[in-house]
C-alpha cells in the first residue's frame, strides 16, 4: 500500500510513546481509512450506498418451489423451440431432476477474506435451483439441427442466446429469457442424447423453510414438457 510522505521531524521532537511499528501501524490505518472514504464516495456517486458497498448486496427472497416451476416452464419453452416432437424422454437422466445447492458467496468488502478463499463460504439460507432432463434417440445430426432451430426461435422471442462451438464443430446454447436471471443450457451428448438444463440465480429462502448444509431442500415433482414420450 502506497503511503504519503511524512512530515519532517522537528529539531526537538517530543516523545510520543510510539515506536517504529506503532507509527507504521497508525499510518496504515489512516491510509486504509482514506481509501475507504474515497471508495465510499465513488460508490455514492454511482448510486450505491456505503453500507451496500461494505456489506454487499442482499440476495432477493424467493420461494424455491415457485422458482423450480418457473425453470420447468422455461425448459418447456425450449423443448417447443427445438422442434423434436418424436423424441422420447431419457428416464435414466431424470436422476438429475430438480435440485437445490449452496453456491452463493458473500459479497461486499467486509467479506473480502471469505471471497479470497479457495472454496468461498456460501451465505446460509441462500441457494440456487436447477432442473434438468434429456431426450434419447436424437442422432447427432438431428440434435445439431434442433439447436439451430432453437437458436433462431428463441432469439425471435427476445431471449438472449449465446452459441458455443466445440473443437469438433458441435454447437451448444446458453439462453436467458427476457426479464429473468434464469439460464437454460442445451447441448448434445454421445449415445444420441440431447440435454436441457436450467438454473436460477442466488436467492434467499423465505423464513420457515428448512435448508440443509449444502443448500438441499424438498421441492415438488418436476414438471416435464406436455406430450413428451417415454
Amino acid at each position: 500500500m502506497r503511503q504519503g510522505p511524512s512530515s519532517p521531524p522537528a529539531h526537538h521532537p517530543r516523545p510520543t510513546g510510539l515506536g517504529h511499528k506503532g507509527r507504521k501501524g497508525r499510518r496504515l490505518r489512516v491510509t486504509f481509512a482514506a481509501a475507504l472514504t474515497v471508495a465510499a464516495a465513488l460508490s455514492l456517486g454511482a448510486g450505491v450506498t456505503a453500507r451496500q458497498w461494505w456489506d454487499g448486496e442482499s440476495y432477493p427472497v424467493a420461494d424455491p418451489s415457485v422458482t423450480a416451476d418457473r425453470l420447468d416452464a422455461r425448459t418447456r419453452e425450449v423443448y417447443t423451440a427445438l422442434g423434436l416432437p418424436e423424441a422420447a424422454l431419457d428416464d435414466q437422466w431424470l436422476r438429475q431432476g430438480r435440485r437445490t445447492g449452496a453456491d452463493c458467496p458473500y459479497t461486499g468488502l467486509s467479506h473480502l477474506a471469505d471471497q479470497l478463499k479457495d472454496t468461498p463460504a456460501s451465505v446460509p439460507g441462500v441457494i440456487t435451483v436447477s432442473s434438468e432432463w434429456a431426450l434419447k434417440d436424437v442422432t447427432h445430426g438431428a440434435g445439431q439441427a434442433a439447436l439451430r432451430r432453437a437458436r433462431t426461435e428463441l432469439r425471435r422471442q427476445d431471449w438472449k442466446v449465446t452459441a458455443s462451438t466445440a473443437v469438433n464443430g458441435d454447437v451448444s446454447l446458453l439462453a436467458t429469457p427476457p426479464g429473468s436471471d434464469a439460464n437454460v443450457y442445451v447441448r448434445t451428448y454421445p449415445h444420441d442424447r440431447l440435454a436441457v438444463s436450467a438454473s436460477s440465480g442466488c436467492a434467499r429462502v423465505p423464513e420457515g423453510r428448512s435448508v440443509g448444509e449444502r443448500g438441499e431442500l424438498d421441492l415438488p415433482p418436476q414438471r416435464l414438457p406436455d406430450g413428451l414420450r417415454r
